[in-house]
C-alpha cells in the first residue's frame, strides 16, 4: 500500500480485506482503484464504464494521491471490470460500514431505517428483479450509515441483521410502519438503543391495540367532563 494511504482511511480499510487478485501481474493496487472510481461516481459518472472513462480522462492528476506509483497510463477497461466483478460485496459493505462508524459514533444521535430498491439493478437479459436492501442514514450528518441487501422480499430480516451490527447505544432509531415488528424492536433495545415509529392499517391489531391505550392514558378526560 502507498505510504500516502492511511490504514484507517476508507482506502486502507478496502485494502486489508485482501485482494481478489493473484500477486502475479498485479499492476493496479485494489485500493487505487477503488479510490478512483469513488471519485468517478461522486462526480455523477453512474456506470462502470462510465466511471472509467472519467478516471482515464483525469489520471494525471489522481494517479500520484491514489497511489499508481510508477503507472503512466490508467488501466484498461477490462482490468477494472475483472476487479470489480471479483470483489466479495459482504466485505467490502463491512469495510464501508466500519470506516463510517468509525468518525461518525460520536456525531450521531438520530438513525432512521429504511427498504430502498437500488437504481439501475434491474436486468431484463436475463430477468433479474431490482436489487432490495435495508438503509440506516444518520440524520443529523445525512448520510448512509449502513445497508444489508434483502433476501427473498424479507425486509424485517435484514433490518435485524443490519442494526444488530450497528453501534446503538444512547441513539434514537426510528422506522416506518413495515418495519415496526417485535424483532426489530428487541434488536435496537439488545444494543442499548431506543426506537420510534409509525403505526398504519397494514398493522390493524396493533394500530386497534394502541388506540384503545392512547385514548384513556394519553388524552383522558378532563375532570368533572362526561366520558
Amino acid at each position: 500500500m502507498d505510504q500516502s494511504i492511511s490504514r484507517e482511511g476508507l482506502l486502507g480499510q478496502f485494502s486489508a480485506r485482501g485482494d481478489p487478485r493473484s500477486r502475479r501481474g498485479r499492476r493496479y493496487p485494489l485500493q487505487g482503484l477503488l479510490g478512483m472510481l469513488i471519485l468517478a461516481a461522486l462526480h455523477g459518472e453512474t456506470s462502470l464504464r462510465g466511471m472509467w472513462m472519467w478516471a482515464c480522462k483525469h489520471w494525471e492528476s489522481i494517479r500520484h494521491p491514489l497511489g499508481f506509483v510508477g503507472n503512466r497510463h490508467p488501466p484498461v477497461y477490462a482490468t477494472v471490470w475483472y476487479v470489480v466483478s471479483a470483489l466479495n460485496s459482504d466485505a467490502l459493505d463491512s469495510s464501508l460500514q466500519e470506516w463510517t462508524t468509525s468518525w461518525s459514533r460520536e456525531q450521531v444521535r438520530s438513525v432512521s431505517i429504511d427498504g430502498k430498491v437500488l437504481r439501475g439493478s434491474r436486468r431484463t437479459n436475463p430477468v433479474q428483479d431490482a436489487l432490495e436492501v435495508i438503509s440506516a442514514a444518520g440524520q443529523e450528518l445525512k448520510v448512509v450509515l449502513g445497508q444489508q441487501g434483502v433476501t427473498d422480499g424479507d425486509l424485517v430480516t435484514a433490518a435485524v441483521e443490519l442494526l444488530r451490527a450497528m453501534p446503538l447505544q444512547g441513539k434514537l432509531v426510528t422506522a416506518d410502519a413495515g418495519l415496526l415488528y417485535r424483532s426489530v424492536a428487541d434488536a435496537i433495545i439488545e444494543g442499548g438503543g431506543d426506537y420510534l415509529g409509525l403505526i398504519k392499517d397494514n398493522q390493524p391489531e396493533l394500530k386497534e391495540a394502541l388506540d384503545e391505550w392512547v385514548e384513556p392514558n394519553v388524552f383522558p378526560p378532563r375532570q368533572g367532563t362526561s366520558t
